[in-house]
């Protein structure tokens, strides 16, 4: 055994021939680094899409329903009117700068978890525009529809969903799941942040039974709804009207996926820990293999330390490979489903979701740890004297 005197005399070597470098064991050894790199490479794909495809669910949630954050819509419970003394509160409050009385129907749209209802607000000639601007929307094809007229303006993104164009029938007496008594046809197309529909007001009070009226309030600006939202919850009685506001879909939102995400997140550590015990295994393997090299490398004068930290950059390396790749491969795969599959059907999918990709770091570092815990203390018990003899 060398001491750290004689250590330092061995000559500097070039990267491409140092026997520390951590590429030189993949350039030897391909046939056995590329399985095991490929290993990571699939349980990265496996997470990182699984959970990308299982987020798309609140972001389809949060852009139909983002119309919500510019209002708060207040539903009667006990007639087909708010109360008067509610609808006083409402006016009341100095935060409430946009009120609009408004009558609903319902569509069905696409999702990823089954249908889902969307609302068709029925508004006035003179309310539409404003409701648009509000909601950050605007007319991009057709006209709105006229006051009592059997027809409704939608977003692109309803439009492409229902596999709509301007002219076609989107409620209708057949249609199951978005009826109405008489056919309401499609006569324009909006575009902005979120979906959005829209129907006249008197169509739908003439048409549907009961003719229920809410109220839609709006604060001066957007970033002043949820104080607006907060007030009227505390202020109104629950037992003459109920508010639908954005943190209240957030809030129901959250509680309803939370046991999904619970069981994503189960399923995510038992295929980490699998994989990092399947490496620890191999990487225990490999260097049994590697026994011999080892041995020389320690009777040259490299210390344990040294020959440790040659196989933590060796596993470093592969998993660092194998993370990139699984990455990358990820979003080729998830931008093809996108195209392919989502986008044609009007379905929301965000191939770019760094927070659904941060589910895959853990697979890296548990394939390193595991390795390191497997391969250092048999490194540190290696006699490199019994090897080297063929004793061991």
């Amino acid at each position: 055994m060398q001491t750290a005197e004689k250590r330092e005399t061995i000559p500097p070597v070039s990267a491409a021939t140092n026997p520390l470098s951590a590429w030189l064991f993949f350039r030897r050894n391909l046939s056995r680094t590329a399985p095991v790199a490929l290993v990571i490479v699939l349980s990265v794909v496996l997470i990182g899409t699984v959970v990308t495809i299982i987020r798309s669910i609140d972001l389809t949630v949060l852009t139909v329903y983002g119309y919500n954050r510019y209002f708060l819509v207040a539903v009667p419970r006990n007639g087909n009117q708010i109360a008067p003394q509610a609808e006083m509160t409402i006016r009341a409050e100095p935060l409430a700068k946009q009120i609009y009385r408004i009558s609903v129907c319902f569509t069905n749209i696409h999702t990823i978890f089954g249908k889902f209802p969307f609302v068709l607000f029925g508004l006035t000639q003179e309310e539409m525009p404003k409701m648009l601007r509000l909601t950050r929307m605007r007319l991009v094809q057709g006209r709105l529809p006229r006051e009592g007229e059997a027809a409704c303006a939608l977003s692109i993104g309803i439009a492409r969903n229902r596999n709509l164009k301007i002219g076609d029938v989107v409620l209708a007496p057949n249609i199951e799941d978005s009826f109405a008594p008489v056919p309401v046809k499609l006569v324009g197309l909006l575009d902005g942040e979120n979906w959005f529909a829209v129907i006249s007001k008197e169509f739908v009070q003439k048409n549907y039974f009961p003719p229920l009226e809410e109220i839609v309030v709006a604060a001066p600006a957007p970033e002043q709804q949820p104080e607006l939202d907060r007030r009227l919850d505390k202020a109104l009685d629950k037992r003459l009207v109920r508010l639908f506001t954005f943190g209240q879909l957030v809030r129901e939102l959250r509680s309803s996926l939370r046991n999904l995400y619970l069981i994503m997140n189960i399923v995510i550590a038992i295929v980490v820990l699998v994989i990092a015990i399947m490496m620890g295994m191999l990487s225990n393997i490999f260097f049994m293999q590697r026994l011999p090299e080892f041995a020389l490398l320690a009777a040259m004068g490299y210390t344990r330390g040294m020959l440790l930290w040659r196989v933590v950059r060796e596993t470093a390396l592969l998993v660092a490979i194998g993370w990139t790749v699984g990455v990358l491969l990820s979003m080729g795969i998830l931008w093809g489903l996108y195209w392919w599959v989502f986008e044609p059907r009007g379905m929301l999918l965000q191939p770019m979701d760094w927070q659904a990709y941060q589910y895959t770091v853990p697979v890296p570092i548990a394939v390193l740890a595991f390795a390191a815990m497997s391969v250092g203390p048999r490194l540190l018990a290696m006699d490199p004297v019994l090897v080297i003899e063929r004793k061991v």
